[in-house]
């Protein structure tokens, strides 16, 4: 018991490192102002002739507009022109399981699980724009990636090539995608930087700064990351409070 109470409360100290995580990226998401593709484009021409090509970087941004690829992906479940998909296959699956009471009862019980049998996650270089009379590119290498699901759904069939697995019984196979739409409404967060050769947002090269890609807007992804904090931390102190519970009463007794 006293081991299980210990861990009650690791729990809820990791909850509240979290949750507070969760009430940074809310604030970080808020900071700032946000500006436009002809205004980020303008700031860099003032300054470009003075500049050596592939220096100018470390200017914050956060934008809104719509995403266009000059070779979108082809999403790997749903068929969709996509700049971004992450498509899983898992597999579903029965088990028979024994267990043993304190008291040495055998207990037989069927328990449904799964694996995952594959995982692709693919993303294009695209261009942004938004109605200010240009267009910036951006490189979603290492952005947090906010899509939208496009596939949910379960099928008896395996994927073509895929043999299965003999040590247990396949109730099917779960297809799982997620996907940003070439042409979709984004707002991204990101750095301004011309060291691809050509001005670009790209993942920021200050520490925790944030680089985000999403179909939802800022006001959805705030809302989403202080709702997360608010609950983490009312989880925390549960688990905090049960842990502590416990282990008195394991020393109790």
């Amino acid at each position: 018991m006293l081991i299980f109470g210990l861990l009650l409360i690791a729990g809820g100290v990791g909850l509240y490192f979290f949750s507070q995580s969760q009430k940074e990226k809310a604030s970080k998401l808020k900071a700032g102002q946000a500006t436009t593709v002809a205004d980020v484009v303008d700031t860099y021409n003032q300054v470009a002739d003075g500049l050596i090509k592939g220096n100018y970087a470390g200017i914050g941004v956060k934008i809104s507009g719509t995403g266009e690829a000059a070779s979108p992906l082809t999403a790997e479940h749903s068929g969709s022109r996509a700049l971004y998909y992450d498509a899983e296959v898992r597999r579903e699956y029965e088990v028979d399981v024994e267990t043993k009471d304190s008291n040495g009862n055998l207990t037989r019980s069927v328990e449904k699980r799964s694996e995952t049998i594959s995982h692709t996650g693919r993303h294009v270089p695209f261009y942004l724009a938004d109605g200010s009379g240009q267009k910036i590119l951006v490189d979603m290498e290492g952005a947090e990636k906010v899509a939208e699901k496009s596939v949910d759904r379960f099928d008896p069939n395996p994927p073509t090539g895929y043999s299965g697995a003999a040590r247990s019984r396949t109730l099917g196979y779960r297809y799982i995608e997620h996907l940003i739409p070439d042409g979709a409404k984004l707002y991204i967060v990101g750095e301004v930087s011309d060291k691809r050769g050509e001005l670009s947002i790209v993942k920021p090269t200050e520490k925790g700064a944030l680089f985000v890609v999403s179909v939802k807007s800022e006001d959805e992804l705030v809302g989403s990351a202080e709702s997360t904090a608010m609950w983490s931390r009312v989880a925390a102190v549960a688990l905090a409070i049960i842990g502590a519970i416990v282990s008195v009463v394991s020393f109790v007794k």
